[in-house]
């Protein structure tokens, strides 16, 4: 099947077959573009923590051992401190036996009661005594069961001595040592998540519209390795403009599995336009490289065009708009879609003269 640019291809080659090689400039064209004009929108940016926590201690105790330092990276669930719960312990073991004993009474309790049960059946025992019985049962169950509450209890207790990181992250910060005495619900670490982190953009209000969740974006981040831009893409836009600035904020997820961005850097980003709305935004377009600017202001592309002798390169006077990548928009009354541009081999042309094109892109 025939492809959208073997016609090119074949009109190419056959502008290069009249005139011999030696009176012809060879030159590189390309085929002139109708699409969608994708323009990249260049902001500057925060990168920041998606969460970052101060963690801090669910009762008050000694600080028994400190198990992380700044800039340690954990796992959700990792210990990070413990406090002396030696107190707590004991209390828990106390209960324990406690349990241990009501559990043993409770035993002899039942005991007792099925045993008058059976004498009452032959009137060996009233049926006041066996009432009796099963009564003291249902008060050892009971005693039974609050202790069980209260291990239970004091079992969370004694959890509650040791501090986990709820979830991964590094340490930023550690604000209390070994030794040192925490109340309940004093900061004493701060965990913040590195992977993914945020890049926060605020982008002018005319573009409201065109970008969303998805777009593609491309992070360039200050002290990163050079040049090199991280193809990301929006996370979510925030739905409210600030009065100020007439601006609205952008989230943009950064993977950094390697850690080495941090939050507080500043970052470049590129955010690939969608069309305005109500617009189709197609546009006639040409490689940057096929417009010739003029000192005065002015643009041209040559047009590769077949003529009595062969193949022909002819000046077009065009004015060039809006970019889209690589491409730059032109308008000329006299440019059509498919129309072959000269891209490399431009320079020193001159009008009507003949050339060999060759056909790259």
């Amino acid at each position: 099947m025939m492809t959208r640019a073997m016609p090119i291809l074949l009109a190419a080659a056959l502008l290069a077959a009249a005139l011999p090689a030696a009176a012809q400039t060879r030159v590189k064209v390309t085929a002139v573009v109708a699409a969608p004009v994708r323009q990249t929108l260049h902001l500057p940016g925060t990168l920041v923590s998606p969460q970052s926590s101060a963690l801090s201690a669910q009762v008050e105790g000694r600080v028994d051992a400190l198990l992380v330092e700044a800039g340690d990276r954990v796992d959700a669930g990792q210990p990070l401190l413990r406090l002396d719960d030696t107190i707590a312990r004991l209390e828990l073991e106390r209960l324990e036996h406690s349990l241990a004993e009501a559990e043993h009474l409770q035993r002899d309790a039942l005991r007792l009661a099925r045993e008058a049960e059976a004498l009452a059946g032959v009137q060996s025992v009233s049926q006041s005594r066996f009432r009796t019985q099963l009564a003291q049962a249902a008060i050892e169950e009971a005693k039974v069961r609050q202790l069980r509450a209260a291990v239970a209890i004091q079992r969370e207790q004694v959890a509650r001595h040791g501090l986990t990181a709820p979830f991964a992250g590094v340490v930023t910060e550690r604000r209390t040592g070994r030794g040192e005495w925490v109340g309940s619900g004093g900061s004493v670490l701060q965990l913040t998540v590195t992977d993914p982190l945020r890049v926060v953009v605020d982008v002018p209000e005319r573009q409201h519209g065109r970008i969303e969740a998805g777009t593609p974006v491309t992070v360039l981040v200050a002290d990163a390795a050079e040049g090199a831009g991280i193809a990301a893409a929006v996370e979510r836009v925030v739905p409210a403009a600030d009065p100020v600035s007439r601006s609205f904020r952008v989230h943009i997820a950064l993977p950094n599995p390697e850690g080495r961005l941090m939050p507080g850097m500043s970052a470049r980003v590129g955010v690939a336009l969608g069309p305005a709305p109500g617009t189709a935004e197609i546009a006639l377009q040409v490689p940057v490289d096929a417009v010739q600017r003029h000192p005065d202001g002015s643009a041209r592309v040559w047009v590769v065009q077949r003529g009595g002798d062969g193949a022909v390169a002819r000046p077009v006077a065009v004015r060039t708009g809006r970019h889209s990548g690589d491409h730059v928009e032109v308008l000329s009354p006299e440019l059509r879609p498919d129309d072959l541009v000269v891209v490399q081999g431009n320079e020193g042309l001159r009008p009507e003269q003949p050339v060999v094109p060759d056909m790259v892109g």
